[in-house]
């Protein structure tokens, strides 16, 4: 991709362009701030500003967040790199809180299996900060969201953001914020004429968005996200494929629980809202709150960029440009774990979906562990089944043949196994690698596991029954074979085009017909018939 002058940058301010959005950011050097390229503010002389490639660029050369255009968590970053480099890796990493509660950056170069100084160059080619500035500034963000989101302590929330001491947070804060934690509150809760108008009511609102229901913390947050988005094609995923108890969608409102690293969650994310999505988390333990915010992110994959997928869709494989238009802003649903997907990969070989929850849910039902009543939400009221413990125990679950179950009980069990290497900050291509070694796993399931766990953009699970039908239907392909050569011209976007293909055949399939009759054949040298999971809702 060629490079962008900055003469080209700032063409693209000039026109307030939200296709560069992420792409870089301008820091106006008068006034100290720095912006997206879509910021609606008087446009600086040319003369005026500098060019960065990462918000934690610009605040580790002193400039401030702009309030009015909040470059601070814009979808679609260079902070999240789908193709899967060293620097999209670390970064999503420390996202994840490799360098809170005493992670360190030659800890993080070790798990990258790279040195120290090569993970600084990395990032610094990349996004023009190192580690230690990503990090401050995710810890700010995560302040932030509990500053306007919360009324916690602003102790309480300085340990829970991941900050050393009180001290060390007032200052990142106010530094990159341009106010002081205290006055960013009262100036999001409408300052206090509001307040006093409000009266006590307010107050205990505020109390209950804090934490007031026992053990649980709730914490609110609004979810940036590129328009447009088919949220409703997100809720009918999770819908035909929720374990009761565990995940319920209500119209477009979706709540699921999760297990974190200090205790269990639930999230809750209106996927029909015009604006940011309104995310609300229960938690158990408030230092979790960040990477609840983070994994929701990535299982609603919201920093997709929905206008160039769209657009390069419609013009590699032409057949696809009514669906796009039908259905912008496809999104790819994922699961929390490469476990997970595993389990519901394997558990899903040569039967249809439903059939695959039912298994799934009689796991839940035998092996599940209920949540504390103080984070029941919306009917969700249990944690996903262990899927460490699932695969232990599948002969207790599991009808189907006996090969499957012991599937299930190595690749899951080696996908939780820290010695066995199956790890989602590894390369694309070598994670596939890994997966496809692992016995009865083929083609189609890892591809699969790719797609959902780890948000890979460029996979097309192989041989799958439904992606066919529709190809037929819409006269892209007959056979497997040319199916393959088509979706290959959609690359770097496959993922997204069998969305679309997917989403399509469900409005195909006749109501009186059961999903996944039909069954494909996988590559010959699987171990195991490695089948299409079925069609989608």
């Amino acid at each position: 991709m060629t490079v962008m002058t900055d003469d080209e940058r700032y063409a693209a301010i000039r026109a307030r362009d939200t296709r560069f959005d992420g792409m870089f950011f301008t820091c106006v050097r008068s006034t100290g701030i720095f912006c997206r390229p879509s910021c609606p503010a008087r446009t600086p002389r040319r003369t005026g500003v500098e060019f960065v490639p990462s918000a934690a660029a610009a605040v580790a050369a002193g400039y401030r967040a702009c309030k009015r255009c909040g470059p601070m968590a814009p979808p679609g970053s260079p902070d999240d790199d789908p193709t899967g480099s060293l620097a999209g890796r670390a970064l999503r990493l420390i996202d994840a809180g490799a360098l809170d509660d005493g992670g360190t950056v030659p800890a993080l170069a070790r798990r990258l299996a790279v040195s120290e100084r090569t993970l600084h160059r990395a990032l610094l080619a990349a996004t023009g900060a190192g580690a230690l500035a990503h990090a401050r500034l995710r810890r700010a963000r995560r302040a932030h969201e509990l500053v306007v989101g919360s009324s916690l302590p602003l102790a309480q929330i300085a340990h829970a953001a991941g900050f050393g001491s009180e001290r060390q947070f007032h200052e990142t804060f106010t530094r990159v914020f341009g106010h002081a934690p205290s006055v960013v509150r009262e100036r999001a809760r409408g300052g206090p004429e509001a307040r006093g108008r409000q009266g006590g009511a307010a107050r205990g609102r505020a109390g209950d968005a804090a934490g007031a229901t026992g053990d649980a913390a709730i914490v609110t947050a609004q979810l940036a996200v590129r328009r447009p988005f088919d949220g409703a094609g997100l809720a009918a995923w999770f819908a035909h494929r929720a374990v009761p108890g565990v995940e319920e969608v209500r119209g477009l409102r979706w709540t699921r629980a999760l297990r974190l690293q200090h205790g269990p969650a639930v999230l809750q994310v209106d996927l029909g809202a015009e604006g940011p999505l309104p995310l609300r988390v229960h938690l158990a333990d408030l230092r979790d709150h960040a990477v609840a915010i983070s994994l929701a992110r990535r299982l609603l994959d919201l920093d997709a960029d929905p206008a160039g997928i769209d657009a390069g869709l419609a013009a590699a494989l032409p057949a696809l440009g009514h669906l796009v238009d039908h259905r912008p802003g496809v999104r790819l649903p994922g699961l929390p774990s490469i476990a997970e997907a595993l389990l519901w990969s394997v558990t899903g070989q040569q039967i249809t979906t439903a059939q695959a929850r039912d298994q799934v849910t009689r796991a839940t039902d035998l092996l599940g562990t209920p949540l504390p009543a103080s984070l029941h939400v919306d009917g969700v009221s249990r944690l996903p089944v262990d899927s460490a413990i699932a695969a232990a125990h599948a002969e207790e679950w599991f009808r189907g043949p006996g090969i499957r179950r012991e599937t299930l009980q190595t690749a899951v069990r080696a996908a939780t196994d820290p010695d066995a290497g199956i790890d989602a900050s590894l390369p694309l291509d070598e994670l596939r690698t890994r997966l496809l070694a692992l016995r009865g796993i083929g083609p189609w399931s890892a591809d699969y596991v790719l797609l959902r766990a780890v948000r890979a953009v460029d996979v097309a699970p192989a041989r799958d029954v439904a992606l066919l039908a529709a190809a037929r239907d819409l006269g892209i392909a007959q056979d497997h074979a040319s199916l393959e050569a088509a979706l290959a011209a959609a690359s770097p976007w496959r993922s997204y085009a069998a969305m679309q293909l997917w989403h399509h055949q469900a409005q195909l399939r006749a109501p009186e017909q059961p999903a996944g009759r039909g069954r494909s054949r996988t590559d010959r040298d699987a171990p195991v018939r490695d089948l299409s999971e079925g069609h989608l809702p």
